[in-house]
């Protein structure tokens, strides 16, 4: 198990945001941006959320998460 010790600090507040552009999804992390397949950006979506599931049962929280954070929509879906 790994454990990052941060001091309060140093946290802070970052925009984020998840975008389509073309076939690709646009993720954006205060001033870094990264763009990836509609698949890969799933594949980070299930990963980041089940890491998260294992840091909320390490910190002792029972409670269900019953609200939804956000959705990726299919990139290649025409818009207009």
């Amino acid at each position: 198990m790994m454990v990052a010790i941060v001091a309060k600090g140093l946290l802070k507040r970052e925009r984020i945001a998840v975008e389509s552009e073309g076939d690709l999804v646009k993720i954006k992390l205060g001033n870094v941006e990264v763009k990836m397949s509609y698949t890969d950006a799933l594949m980070l979506s299930q990963w980041i959320r089940m890491r998260a599931k294992e840091a909320k049962r390490r910190a002792g929280d029972p409670s269900h998460w019953f609200s939804v954070i956000g959705t990726l929509h299919d990139a290649s879906v025409s818009r207009g």
